[in-house]
């Protein structure tokens, strides 16, 4: 009775086991080597205590007219799909969001588009991120992601969840940003082709740099201003994504 009683006790546990296994989405299928970093927003100084008396205000020029973004068709979309399943064959890019007035503003205009705040450890997807609540929840993979994900190291705006994430599955758990496979796709494959246009090809480059803007539209733009080559110089690119409609394109091939 003791031998029967014992092997019940490690099949139930094994069965847990299972069980909780079957619930981690293995990284390895969602994540490639090379991540997409994401620029911390610096913190704003503290204002002085009495701040200074008001001069008059000049006189400003009206806003000049957001240049044409760069196209990306469905040609576009199926050349950055084979570049993601090429793992960390693309550059690395980076990229800042100040256009935006805080990190929780620019995390919901990129949920809009798709994307989805993860927490990561042992290269497993152990649970998500609700940035707009602050809690820190189940993961809602309710599509098929972009092998870069989003790195957001030293991100002020996620200071409080990153501890709450590390406090619940362990120290070495990090809150990373998952986009919809298409977006990445769509902005890889437009990178390349530009590239092309100008005489040269992104396998030139080890890293590409730029930000994230809202459209006059409300959507999101991603303008790209320089790269670095691999030999570690720098050249000025002046290319403009819109996120927003690469979305919507993706959206519509499915």
């Amino acid at each position: 009775m003791l031998r029967v009683a014992c092997h019940a006790v490690v099949l139930l546990w094994l069965g847990g086991y299972l069980a909780w296994s079957a619930r981690q989405t293995p990284l390895e299928a969602v994540l490639a080597e090379a991540t997409f970093r994401v620029e911390p927003r610096p913190e704003e100084p503290s204002p002085p205590a009495e701040p200074p008396e008001a001069a008059p205000e000049p006189a400003v020029d009206p806003p000049a007219p957001e240049p044409a973004p760069t196209r990306v068709g469905r040609a576009e979309l199926a050349r950055g799909g084979e570049l993601l399943d090429g793992g960390g064959d693309f550059p690395a890019l980076s990229c800042s969001y100040e256009d935006f007035r805080s990190f929780r503003e620019y995390a919901r205009a990129m949920k809009d588009l798709g994307a989805r705040f993860v927490v990561v450890r042992q290269r497993s997807i152990v649970g998500g991120v609700d940035v707009e609540n602050g809690v820190v929840a189940e993961a809602d993979l309710d599509a098929e992601f972009s092998p870069r994900a989003r790195d957001y190291t030293g991100e002020p705006g996620l200071a409080n969840l990153a501890r709450a994430a590390r406090a619940r599955f362990g120290g070495d758990a990090v809150v990373m940003m998952l986009v919809p496979r298409d977006l990445d796709a769509g902005l890889f494959g437009g990178l390349a082709r530009a590239f092309h246009e100008r005489g040269e090809s992104h396998d030139d480059y080890r890293e590409i740099r730029g930000r994230y803007e809202r459209a006059a539209s409300g959507g999101v733009r991603l303008r790209v201003d320089s790269a670095i080559r691999l030999d570690g110089t720098s050249t000025p690119v002046d290319l403009v994504f819109d996120l927003t409609e690469i979305a919507r394109l993706g959206g519509a091939r499915a």
